[in-house]
């Protein structure tokens, strides 16, 4: 591998993964966009850039739907691909109860209109775990209203909308998901069920982790980062119950 891509979530921009940046940028090339626009036309023109072949894809979230989205139409198959806290469909649905609530995420939208930085400090505190907390200042510094202010309703409209299940049979490889067994935002169901619709995926649950394992749990999220690399993980895997209705 030659290039490693980190895509990040709703509410945060590209310098969030610094701790990736700082592990692999001696190494290989790695970037780390701050998305400008919640739409797979910018994705899929900005991945046809690179080589995808040579890349390591890490999309996180929100990024990482929008990641799975624009796969799902290119002839091309990346390297590698991790998924990290990432919703075939974020919000619950009477064939998908696993999700937030759209009323929950409609409030977000709502509020804004007045309290922008209070949705998103808010939002930062529910990435945390409860053992996470030595992180939050940390985390705060990253959401901030200043960082694309206009791609945050978009954000949350895709959130409320976007159904990937139709795709997750056509994705390629064997993508490695990656989840905190105490994500408050996409639920380790959520992930289960990621992991039980796409063809060859491994699954590693972070014990402990909430939103942010790749900030969190850096180390440990950085191993994974290295076995994809070395061209490892074999039959890594660790298995959570299924989800139930």
């Amino acid at each position: 591998m030659k290039t490693m891509v980190l895509f990040h979530g709703w509410g945060a921009p590209g310098r969030i993964w610094q701790r990736q940046v700082a592990a692999w940028g001696g190494l290989l090339e790695v970037l780390a966009p701050t998305i400008p626009r919640w739409e797979r036309g910018w994705l899929s023109s900005y991945l046809q850039g690179l080589p995808l072949e040579e890349c390591v894809l890490v999309g996180w979230s929100l990024g990482g739907m929008l990641l799975l989205e624009t796969l799902a139409g290119l002839a091309a198959t990346p390297g590698g691909l991790v998924l990290v806290g990432v919703a075939a469909v974020f919000c619950q649905r009477p064939d998908y109860p696993w999700g937030q609530q759209a009323k929950v995420v409609r409030a977000m939208r709502q509020g804004l209109n007045d309290d922008p930085q209070g949705v998103l400090t808010r939002f930062a505190d529910r990435c945390l775990a409860p053992g996470e907390k030595a992180f939050r200042a940390e985390v705060l510094a990253y959401f901030q209203t200043g960082t694309c202010p206009e791609n945050l309703a978009p954000g949350l409209d895709y959130l409320l909308r976007q159904d990937l299940r139709p795709h997750l049979s056509r994705v390629a490889g064997r993508p490695v998901i990656v989840q905190g067994d105490q994500d408050a935002i996409v639920s380790r169901a959520q992930a289960q069920f990621l992991h039980d619709q796409i063809p060859g995926s491994r699954l590693y649950l972070l014990p402990g982790a909430g939103h942010l394992p790749f900030l969190t749990q850096a180390a440990a999220f950085n191993e994974i980062l290295e076995d994809i690399l070395r061209g490892g993980l074999g039959e890594f895997f660790v298995s959570v119950p299924p989800p139930s209705p």
